[in-house]
């Protein structure tokens, strides 16, 4: 009998993630260890909901996108990359989505400079960009067939490309956004601004 090839496993289906997952602010890492269950991390994520870190109903899911800044030395006599000859400067660390809930907050966070007027308390844009504006942690969390939790967590995030509220006649509003990952300081350079965790189910 001829061989198909295939990389489909007994396995391959439990690796699959289901759905749109939710994106959260303000979850703390450092709580998670390498020990942590898809059921505690779910309970973490309950509490995040219920304490209003959540950024609420999305459309279209989202995205998550790593994308090295490469950089090729080229000496003479040689004709085609070879192992060590490419260099990876930096990570460009981004996640994606379409906010539905247009509150406060997340118009607070997609302009990324705003800031509240304490005698008006409208929401005003500043020009000028501090090291308050920048979201700590901004996280998105998904499952697994099998019931596994993945967690992707982007470090002082800020929404770089401005912000456009869409309103139609008889549908929602929605903005899009697109946030990048920044390192705290000078001293973190070697990694990327992010951690992606995975947790296993405790059965």
């Amino acid at each position: 009998m001829a061989y198909t090839p295939s990389g489909l496993t007994p396995t391959s289906f439990n690796e699959m993630l289901l759905g749109a997952g939710a994106f959260f602010v303000g979850i703390d890492s450092n709580d998670i260890t390498a020990n942590t269950t898809a059921e505690e991390f779910a309970a973490i994520l309950q509490q995040a909901l219920e304490d209003g870190k959540s950024m609420g109903a999305t459309a279209g899911g989202g995205s998550f996108v790593a994308t090295p800044e490469v950089r090729q030395i080229e000496v003479d006599g040689m004709t085609y990359p070879v192992i060590g000859s490419t260099v990876f400067d930096s990570w460009d660390i981004r996640l994606t989505t379409t906010i539905k809930e247009i509150t406060k907050q997340n118009l607070q966070r997609a302009l990324a400079t705003s800031e509240i007027d304490p005698t008006t308390g409208a929401i005003v844009i500043s020009s000028t960009l501090t090291a308050e504006h920048y979201i700590p942690t901004l996280g998105w969390a998904g499952r697994l067939l099998d019931g596994r939790l993945m967690y992707i967590e982007l470090q002082n995030a800020l929404n770089t490309v401005g912000m456009t509220l869409n309103f139609v006649d008889k549908g929602e509003g929605s903005i899009d956004v697109e946030f990048r990952g920044h390192q705290s300081d000078l001293d973190q350079m070697q990694y990327a601004p992010c951690k992606i965790f995975y947790f296993g189910t405790s059965v």
